[in-house]
């Protein structure tokens, strides 16, 4: 009886062929993987789309931030040069009013009828001279005599004088334009010297006093413009300019005093008001460019330009910065076209197709949208 199972040389062969069989399937698979893996790279090839800018110019000065206290250009606390009681009041809390407006009087009973006598006697002086001048020109009387009348003449001119200054002390008026505070007495009420009636400040214009360190001495001058804000109002910006340095550097803090002049016509800045200043020290107009265009390689900086659709690299000089742009002092020039955005993986002499142009530090530019 014969042996149906197959021999031990065709079970090997068979699996000669399974084996050989495998083998191809596997290479045929990673010759395919290679393919779709080759294709790839060919695909990354492609222009790449990017967003342009040009070099511009803009002002790159210098900022200095200082805290300042406004302070109004003219000021004064109004009060008696005599002890009186007061008569009349002749403003109200908050009035604008003219150097000179009549704002109280005190009581002048006294004054006025030393003005009256002084007045009277004055007048029989004068009628006596004329008098006297007939009677000497007849010479019928001396001329010691006449003269002596034109003394007690002046003598009253003078007693009117300080009458009429005795008078002036009991009327309080406006020693310039400005506007009142508020009404500090009343009627009847004795005031005497060091009594506030009220204060008075000129404020259509204002002062604005700050400290800059000594280190910038030679920047800060008379004409150098200021930008003031406040805290109630922190969008709204006051322009203005240094009028006055101090002659003496404080030796603590190393400061030196400055005074500034701002307009101030909606009366917006109150004297005694904190304010934030900045002064525009060291002006500059330089070639500027977005800061995002800007490719670090250890301490050197780079920025991509387009020639013939391929992107070239170039070292650039940089400066002053401001929020989302940057100072180009050497290496481009003023309208020139640079790669502002899509610089992520980009190589000297890769080929770049422009999407358009950057927009600004808010709008970042997205490179899958315009594959898209």
């Amino acid at each position: 009886m014969s042996d149906s199972r197959p021999s031990a040389s065709f079970r090997f062969f068979a699996f000669l062929l399974v084996s050989a069989a495998v083998a191809a399937g596997g290479w045929m698979f990673l010759r395919q993987q290679g393919q779709s893996a080759a294709a790839k790279p060919s695909a990354a090839k492609g222009a790449a789309p990017v967003l342009t800018a040009k070099v511009t110019k803009e002002n790159y000065a210098l900022d200095l931030d200082a805290i300042g206290t406004v302070r109004a250009f003219e000021s004064i606390d109004i009060s008696p040069n005599v002890t009186e009681a007061v008569t009349q009041i002749s403003f109200n809390d908050g009035d604008f009013v003219k150097k000179g407006t009549l704002l109280a009087a005190l009581s002048d009973a006294e004054e006025q009828a030393m003005l009256a006598s002084a007045k009277a006697s004055l007048a029989e002086e004068e009628r006596e001279i004329e008098r006297l001048k007939n009677l000497v020109k007849d010479g019928a009387a001396p001329e010691a005599r006449l003269e002596e009348r034109k003394t007690l003449a002046d003598i009253a001119k003078q007693k009117i004088r300080e009458a009429e200054a005795r008078l002036a002390d009991r009327r309080i008026t406006a020693p310039f334009d400005g506007w009142l505070g508020l009404r500090r007495i009343s009627v009847g009420a004795l005031v005497s010297p060091g009594t506030v009636i009220a204060s008075l400040d000129k404020i259509d214009v204002v002062k604005i006093d700050f400290a800059v360190p000594e280190t910038y001495l030679g920047s800060v001058k008379e004409g150098t413009l200021i930008t003031a804000r406040t805290d109630t109002d922190r969008e709204r910006r006051y322009e203005g300019k240094v009028s006055h340095l101090d002659s003496r550097i404080d030796p603590v803090t190393r400061s030196i005093p400055v005074r500034a002049e701002v307009p101030n016509p909606e009366l917006a800045l109150k004297p005694g008001m904190l304010v934030m200043v900045r002064l525009v020290v060291e002006p500059k107009l330089s070639l500027s460019i977005p800061e995002r265009s800007l490719v670090p390689v250890g301490s050197k900086a780079f920025v991509f330009t387009i020639e013939a659709d391929k992107a070239r690299r170039i070292e650039v000089k940089t400066g002053r910065r401001r929020p989302g742009y940057v100072e180009i002092a050497q290496g481009l020039k003023e309208g020139q076209v640079i790669i502002a955005d899509g610089l992520v993986g980009l190589q000297d002499g890769a080929a770049v197709k422009v999407a358009g142009e950057y927009g600004g530090p808010v709008k970042p530019f997205n490179p899958e949208q315009t594959a898209q």
